[in-house]
């Protein structure tokens, strides 16, 4: 085996390493340890957002082009990214009915089956199944009622409108402020995923992020859409 073959499935290996830290996760979750689950899938979060940038590196699919990273990079997304978020969902008891987890399943299964999930220019087409976050907040937050119930409609009903969403790790359009403001992110909520009761103040100040992700991706998408995109 030549060097380039072992790097590159080196790479393929730190991308399935995330299978692995994404199923120790979902045994937290289900033994009711929903910390420890979310701070697991923050580890899978950080290989999923760093592993495309190691492949295309290492060029794996030139070295390697029988076996497809990509596909086993979106079976390990599908786990961390929807199957997992809604275990907790629907275990943490904030739904109304156990039924509205149709919503987010519905919508994962939707933006995973489609050809175009990404753009040609390197977008995410459709809210990108960041399920995760929708269940940490809803985990945090714990709303009720009609409240819990649009916090998984809005994000599901825009999984269904063909609109741009930031890629940072593939597509340079406003990469260096999402990429600060997500390490920063990532910093207080794993801050606050230590704390057994973490302070309310800042949980509301780390939705500045989300907010910002969904606000700046409109902004990219109304751009586009006036014939004057972004280009860096």
């Amino acid at each position: 085996m030549s060097i380039r073959s072992a790097a590159a499935w080196l790479a393929h290996l730190y991308t399935a390493i995330g299978g692995v830290i994404g199923m120790l996760a979902l045994f937290a979750a289900a033994a009711g340890d929903i910390r420890t689950a979310f701070l697991l899938m923050l580890l899978t979060l950080v290989i999923d957002s760093t592993d495309g940038l190691l492949a295309r590196a290492m060029h794996v699919h030139e070295v390697l082009p029988k076996f497809d990273g990509a596909m086993v990079d979106n079976v390990i997304d599908f786990l961390t990214y929807v199957w997992l978020p809604v275990f907790i969902i629907g275990s943490i008891g904030v739904l109304p009915h156990p039924l509205w987890i149709t919503v987010p399943v519905l919508a994962g299964l939707y933006a995973y089956g489609q050809v175009d999930m990404k753009t040609p220019d390197n977008f995410f087409l459709g809210f990108p199944s960041y399920w995760n976050i929708v269940a940490l907040y809803m985990y945090w937050l714990r709303p009720e009622g009609v409240v819990a119930v649009l916090v998984l409609l809005i994000p599901g009903i825009l999984t269904f409108i063909p609109t741009r969403y930031l890629y940072p790790s593939k597509n340079r359009v406003l990469s260096i402020p999402t990429w600060i403001l997500a390490s920063i992110w990532l910093v207080l909520i794993t801050y606050l995923l230590f704390q057994e009761q973490p302070n309310q103040t800042l949980i509301w100040i780390s939705t500045l992020f989300p907010v910002y992700y969904l606000l700046a991706s409109f902004y990219v998408e109304y751009r586009v859409r006036r014939g004057n995109p972004i280009t860096v």
